[in-house]
């Protein structure tokens, strides 16, 4: 084979590569967008980890409301990364009215959440805001490839996505009910999630209000609730915690801090585990925030 022959081949394969790869790609990138509700005329946005995902349906408030919902809820982010997702949210739709943002006991800190979900945000490299947070949280070797190779952007989790994007499908799989004799024992053990605030992150959530407010977005910050016994466990600092929320939503005109705490965290019937619900404490919830945004009238 001469020289001129095969480096046709090699042009030829990597052509047929990187345009299977293009291709392949934007069609699961339109899969996420469709589940995230990104590049959608939503008007209310829902933002958080899995607390929020598995606490909200968001189909129930679009029946129940008749508006758009983007449901933009990620496993494992901390409030930072929240952040990120605003700003991601805010560069993808210029409709939004209203954005709910999860918090709850633990929102001013990153223990137990998971240290490698920048991975979950591959996917979007196209937006500034995520790029530029990819760049300083990845190391170089990884950026590239994932810039060049699209399809390398997917792990099992973001193609799962993807598929329940087109399927239409936003139901909470957690089904079962939390057993409680075994969470007890695991709190008595000292093995249990630690309540502490960081000072870095009180400043997160002032910097994503004050975008919000600037923006004239009205705001949720809502607590769904978590298992009373978590709660119990670290009673001052939970309620320290819920403190400075409040006091932080009171500082901004357009905010509002709904907690959901009681009187749902005795209902244990309600719970997946100790902080997640299950489609029953779904449905409740939801229930609740509909009743709310009605009452408040927060999307006109």
């Amino acid at each position: 084979m001469s020289k001129k022959k095969f480096i046709y081949i090699i042009v030829g394969f990597l052509s047929a590569f990187f345009l299977g790869d293009y291709v392949v790609g934007a069609i699961l990138s339109g899969g996420l967008d469709k589940y995230y509700g990104l590049n959608s005329n939503a008007e209310l946005a829902i933002v958080g980890h899995s607390h929020l995902m598995l606490g909200i349906d968001k189909q129930k408030i679009e029946q129940e409301l008749n508006i758009g919902v983007a449901k933009y809820t990620r496993e494992g982010v901390n409030l930072d990364e929240r952040k990120i997702m605003i700003d991601q949210l805010l560069e993808a739709n210029k409709n939004i009215k209203t954005i709910i943002i999860g918090v709850d006991a633990w929102s001013f800190t990153d223990e137990g959440l998971s240290a490698n979900s920048y991975k979950l945000f591959f996917p979007f490299m196209e937006y500034h805001s995520i790029n530029d947070y990819l760049k300083e949280e990845s190391d170089w070797q990884e950026y590239v490839t994932k810039k060049m190779v699209r399809t390398s952007r997917y792990n099992e989790l973001l193609l799962g996505g993807a598929l329940r994007g087109y399927l239409g499908n936003w139901s909470n799989l957690k089904n079962g009910k939390v057993d409680v004799p075994n969470l007890k024992e695991q709190i008595k053990s000292g093995v249990y999630r630690k309540i502490t605030i960081n000072n870095s992150k009180v400043n997160t959530i002032n910097k994503i209000l004050n975008t919000l407010e600037k923006n004239k977005i009205k705001v949720i910050l809502l607590n769904v609730p978590t298992i009373d016994i978590m709660i119990d466990a670290q009673k001052e600092k939970a309620t320290e915690v819920f403190g400075e929320l409040n006091k932080v939503a009171k500082k901004y005109k357009n905010t509002t801090f709904l907690n959901l705490q009681e009187p749902w965290s005795h209902k244990y019937d309600l719970f997946y585990d100790g902080i997640h619900l299950n489609p029953e404490g779904q449905k409740v919830i939801t229930a609740e925030i509909v009743t709310y945004l009605n009452r408040m009238d927060l999307l006109h």
